[in-house]
C-alpha cells in the first residue's frame, strides 16, 4: 500500500484534504501500490511533483478533458526507478527520472511507459526536475518548434512570473529573443529582472500599452513578433495591439478564466497573424489568417 491524495468529488481544491464532510481532496494511505501493466512499463518512487493549474481545474471539473472519480491529481514528477518490465531496456532500478501524465503524481509511485520518461542528468537536483516536464516542455514546444523564435525577435510573454512563464522567459532568452515579461507585483517584477529580461511590465502600477510602446520606441523596434499567452482575458486584447506585421500569437491557457474574442479590426491592419494553440505539449494547430482592404483569407497550416 502506499499514500495518495485522492480526488473523490469535484470541488474546490483550496479547501485542505479531509477538513470538511464535502471535501473534493482525501489522503489515501491505503491506496493499492500501481503494479506494471506491459513489458516496457516501468515504476517510479516519486521523488517531487509540482502543482500546475491544470491540476486545479481538474479537481474543480473544469479542465478540457474530465477524469472518472475517484482520481490521483498530478502531471509532472520526478523519481528513481523502482522496477522495470521485462522489455525495458533504457533504465534500471535506481535511475533517476522524470516525466509528465494525465494524472497519478500525487502519490508515492506511479507507472509510466520507458518511452515517456527522461533520464535526469548527473548533478541535477531531483527536486527541480520534478518541476521541468510541463512548463518547461510546453514552452519549448511553443517558443522552438511552433513560433521557431530566433534572435533578435521580440517575444511578449504574459503572466510571465508563473510557471509556464517564467519557463518562457528563460527560453526566449536562451534563442536570444528580446524578451518582454508581463507580471503583476514588485516582487515578480525584480524576480524577472534577475533573470535578465530586457524589460518588465507590473501592471499593478503601469499600463501595458504604453510601457511596451516606451521600451520599442527605445530600441527602434517595430512591434512584438511573437506573443506568449497562457493568461487571456483583458491582457490579451491590450497585447493584441502591440503586435507586429505578421507576428505569431501562442494560445496557452486562461489562467484569468475569460477566454478572449480576437477583434476583426486588430488582424486587419497587423495582417498575417498567426494563432497556435497547444494539448498536452503538443502543436495541435496553426491557422493563418491574412487581411487586406478586400477579402480576408483563413487557411490552416
Amino acid at each position: 500500500m502506499m499514500e495518495a491524495l485522492l480526488c473523490r468529488n469535484l470541488g474546490d481544491p483550496t479547501v485542505r484534504p479531509d477538513g470538511a464532510e464535502n471535501s473534493a481532496l482525501t489522503v489515501s494511505t491505503t491506496y493499492p501500490i500501481p503494479q506494471l501493466n506491459s513489458p516496457t512499463a516501468v515504476r517510479v518512487r516519486v521523488k517531487a511533483t509540482s502543482l500546475n493549474f491544470a491540476n486545479y481545474l481538474q479537481i474543480l471539473g473544469k479542465y478540457q478533458e474530465k477524469l472518472p472519480l475517484p482520481f490521483i491529481p498530478g502531471s509532472d514528477y520526478s523519481g528513481t526507478i523502482d522496477a522495470v518490465g521485462t522489455g525495458v531496456t533504457k533504465f534500471k532500478i535506481g535511475d533517476p527520472v522524470c516525466s509528465f501524465a494525465a494524472r497519478g503524481s500525487f502519490a508515492q509511485f506511479i507507472v509510466a511507459d520507458e518511452s515517456e520518461l527522461f533520464l535526469v542528468p548527473e548533478g541535477c537536483d531531483l527536486v527541480a526536475a520534478g518541476a521541468l516536464p510541463v512548463a518547461y516542455g510546453t514552452s519549448h514546444v511553443a517558443l522552438v518548434h511552433r513560433a521557431q523564435l530566433c534572435a533578435g525577435q521580440v517575444l511578449l510573454v504574459l503572466g510571465a512570473a508563473g510557471g509556464v512563464g517564467v519557463s518562457a522567459v528563460q527560453i526566449g532568452k536562451v534563442c536570444g529573443a528580446i524578451v518582454i515579461a508581463v507580471a503583476r507585483g514588485d516582487e515578480k517584477a525584480q524576480f524577472l529582472k534577475s533573470l535578465g529580461v530586457d524589460h518588465v511590465v507590473d501592471v499593478s502600477k503601469e499600463n501595458v500599452i504604453e510601457s511596451v510602446k516606451g521600451f520599442l520606441k527605445t530600441k527602434r523596434l517595430k512591434g512584438v513578433d511573437v506573443l506568449y499567452d497562457p493568461v487571456g482575458g483583458k491582457l490579451t486584447k491590450e497585447a493584441l495591439k502591440l503586435l507586429n506585421w505578421g507576428a505569431q500569437i501562442l494560445v496557452i491557457g486562461f489562467a484569468s478564466g475569460e477566454v478572449p474574442v480576437i477583434p476583426a479590426n486588430i488582424a486587419l491592419v497587423k495582417a498575417n497573424l498567426a494563432f497556435a494553440a497547444l494539448k498536452d505539449r503538443k502543436a495541435i494547430g496553426k491557422v493563418l489568417i491574412a487581411f487586406d482592404d478586400q477579402k480576408a483569407t483563413r487557411s490552416k497550416l
